[in-house]
């Protein structure tokens, strides 16, 4: 993103998560990152770099979704979906000790196998779509950076993979 860029959001209705009634305001970004509310109508736009009329549409804060089976989905779905379509904006992987790190080449079928009959997720749609472009926890976490996703990808270390070494 490029550094200094100000954006602000005029006249949303905001839900900003702490149980508040919804209120209309106007949102100030300073590189990507919230630094004013206000109410709306109130806040400066000079010198802002883009300006978004929400004209009384929602805004919201992103949700962390802390149980997710996103482990194979992840290497070929940058959208997380349906998560993303429902705003989850950060995605938890890992959760059941089942995974795909560390991932020797000749025990992938043996994972895939395992996730299958852990969560029911049809082995097929792993097979097919899973590019085992890492064999170590750490290449994996690379790999899962390389593309660019709707969500932010947090990891729980999975202990099965460690039971096929």
């Amino acid at each position: 993103m490029e550094a200094g860029r100000r954006t602000v959001i005029r006249n949303a209705l905001l839900v900003d998560g702490t149980g508040t009634s919804p209120r209309y305001a106007d949102i100030g970004f300073e590189d990507g990152t919230i630094t004013v509310i206000d109410s709306a109508g109130s806040l400066t736009c000079a010198p802002s770099t883009q300006v978004v009329q929400a004209d009384g549409r929602l805004v919201t804060p992103g949700w962390v979704d802390i149980h997710t089976h996103y482990d194979a989905q992840a290497t070929w779905d940058p959208w997380m979906t349906p998560s993303s379509w429902h705003g989850v904006t950060s995605v938890v992987r890992g959760n059941c000790g089942v995974g795909f790190a560390p991932a020797a080449s000749d025990r992938h079928y043996w994972l895939i196998a395992l996730m299958e009959g852990v969560e029911d997720i049809p082995g097929s749609a792993m097979t097919e779509g899973i590019t085992w472009n890492w064999t170590s926890f750490p290449s994996t976490s690379t790999h899962l950076r390389q593309p660019t996703t709707s969500s932010t990808l947090h990891r729980k270390l999975p202990t099965d993979p460690f039971a096929v070494l």
